[in-house]
């Protein structure tokens, strides 16, 4: 949408509105359940040039390829999951110019911003150990990540612990406070991962291959007393892996850092 041809200008909708609803006691009224009502995101595509009707016609096309994800960038890069839901068809205006459209996106999720730790590499005395994986740096041990949220909302993220390893435990913790835990009773073999994922619905826990595909569902064989599933809180958060074997683990951490506007 931001090309030499084509961009995207006069935009809206980019805050957000509170859902909340509420139950009148007296003169006070008390929130039932916080939400945020759903964004739609609003503006005009000008295609410009002499192939304006040919671009439109491209576009079109391609924003029925859901799902789609509006990519907003500022001072950083934001995300967030779209679904066209409004596309106007104007005519070239005057002088042949262009076209001049009404869009709307309807967002399905919050805005994100991604952020990505591997526990295998180091950074020690102001030099770089630069490891085959294109992750940031771990913040303290190889068998730990720490990233830092400066959201309030709960912001979803993918655990990938990498075996060899045996009886998997993961743990999350919030500014040093023990938040939540969760464990796998079996094995994982070398060259394969065990992925813990809160970034796509429905939630899954799956053993992988080298080339990421599934092996096997191993949700039913995680222990059902923890909660399994980790959301970055607002501060410091801390996600350590650890098992019955005696080799140290690799983990990565893959987090959408949400927000209700950026």
């Amino acid at each position: 949408m931001n090309a030499r041809t084509s961009f995207l200008h006069s935009i809206g909708g980019f805050g957000y509105k509170d859902g909340t609803q509420y139950e009148q006691i007296g003169t006070d009224f008390i929130p039932l359940e916080e939400l945020f009502s759903q964004g739609v995101m609003t503006g005009k595509i000008f295609f410009g040039g002499k192939g304006a009707y040919q671009n439109y016609r491209a576009f079109s096309r391609f924003v029925r390829a859901v799902p789609l994800t509006l990519v907003y960038e500022m001072d950083e890069a934001y995300r967030v999951p779209v679904r066209l839901t409004e596309l106007s068809k104007s005519e070239l205006l005057e002088g042949g110019t262009g076209l001049d459209c009404d869009v709307a996106f309807t967002a399905t999720g919050l805005f994100y911003k991604n952020v990505s730790k591997y526990s295998d590499t180091y950074s020690i005395g102001g030099k770089i150990y630069p490891y085959e994986y294109s992750y940031s740096y771990a913040d303290v041990s190889q068998n730990t990540i720490l990233i830092e949220s400066d959201s309030y909302g709960d912001s979803p993220c993918k655990i990938t612990i990498c075996g060899p390893c045996t009886n998997p435990v993961w743990k999350h913790y919030v500014d040093n406070v023990l938040y939540e835990t969760g464990r796998y009773d079996g094995t994982i073999p070398a060259d394969h991962k065990l992925v813990v994922d809160t970034t796509q619905m429905p939630y899954s826990i799956t053993e992988r291959g080298v080339s990421d595909e599934v092996v096997a569902d191993r949700y039913q064989m995680c222990d059902f007393t923890t909660e399994r599933f980790f959301h970055l809180q607002h501060g410091s958060n801390r996600i350590s892996a650890s098992h019955d074997g005696l080799n140290i683990l690799n983990v990565i951490v893959e987090g959408k850092i949400s927000y209700e506007t950026v």
